[in-house]
């Protein structure tokens, strides 16, 4: 790791072992990681998905297992070599593209790849519809399972199934606690926040039943 990524005080521990004597490749086999601004790879599906873990690249049932998690065989279908499809004209101007919400499940795929203990979602849903969030959402915990998630989200809908919610403005945590806690709150600016989106989500849910 580079000077920056140093503590200034203390010790990181990953299961009660100093970081600085774990090999790096091991570290990052850990964690799957999705970016709000995640890279799209002009490989196949399947290459994009396998990329940030290439030692299991021949895994087959890590890969499917990754797929079902993503929820990402509706793309691969419609492909026209499935998993195999080239993804983006960058290097062949007969490769396919797709939506920004396609891609993004592509990112959050990649993220399951591997059933990493801790999984860093930033804005996972910030190019998917509410519709398909609320899908989302209620497959998420069975996804985590017993694992550890971190989700960074100006949407309030992943909020809602937190153990710990951490509200921040300007740097500086103003509210935690969960999301029944933080509704109780007096003149809580999470509440407000979450009654202003509140509206979006219930007609999402509705048409969902309907």
């Amino acid at each position: 790791m580079t000077n920056t990524l140093k503590p200034l005080h203390g010790d990181i521990v990953l299961n009660g072992i100093n970081y600085k004597d774990i090999p790096q490749s091991e570290i990052s086999h850990y964690f799957g990681v999705a970016f709000q601004e995640f890279n799209r790879y002009s490989f196949t599906l399947k290459e994009n998905i396998k990329v940030g873990y290439i030692e299991k690249n021949k895994d087959n049932d890590m890969l499917e297992e990754a797929y079902s998690k993503g929820n990402l065989h509706s793309i691969i279908d419609k492909l026209p070599s499935g998993d195999d499809t080239l993804l983006g004209k960058e290097y062949d101007v007969k490769g396919n593209d797709l939506s920004g919400g396609e891609w993004q499940k592509v990112a959050l795929t990649r993220s399951y790849f591997g059933n990493n203990e801790f999984v860093i979602l930033d804005e996972p849903t910030a190019s998917i519809d509410p519709f398909e969030e609320l899908r989302m959402l209620d497959r998420f915990r069975t996804i985590i399972g017993t694992k550890t998630a971190l989700l960074i989200s100006h949407r309030i809908g992943f909020a809602r199934m937190a153990d710990r919610i951490i509200f921040m403005r300007e740097g500086k945590i103003i509210e935690e606690g969960t999301h029944q806690e933080l509704l109780e709150l007096t003149n809580g600016e999470y509440k407000e926040l979450f009654f202003s989106q509140k509206e979006l989500y219930e007609r999402g849910e509705n048409n969902e039943k309907s």
